[in-house]
């Protein structure tokens, strides 16, 4: 076997240094997106309960 070419040998720790960069980027991303659809259906509900809540305010007859 002959040998290996400079830019193999630095090559390959650098390819494998940005896939594991990709992978963290990826499941980051991934978390993060969870988190936002969180918050955006969070904020949506509370919404919900604020409209209904003042709509049976205003609509309370007086005694």
């Amino acid at each position: 076997m002959g040998a290996v070419p400079a830019w193999l040998r630095i090559g390959a720790p650098v390819v494998v240094l940005l896939v594991i960069a990709a992978l963290l980027v990826w499941i980051i991303g991934a978390f993060l997106g969870f988190i936002v659809k969180l918050l955006v259906g969070a904020a949506f509900v509370i919404g919900i309960a604020a409209l209904v809540a003042g709509a049976n305010a205003r609509d309370r007859v007086p005694r």
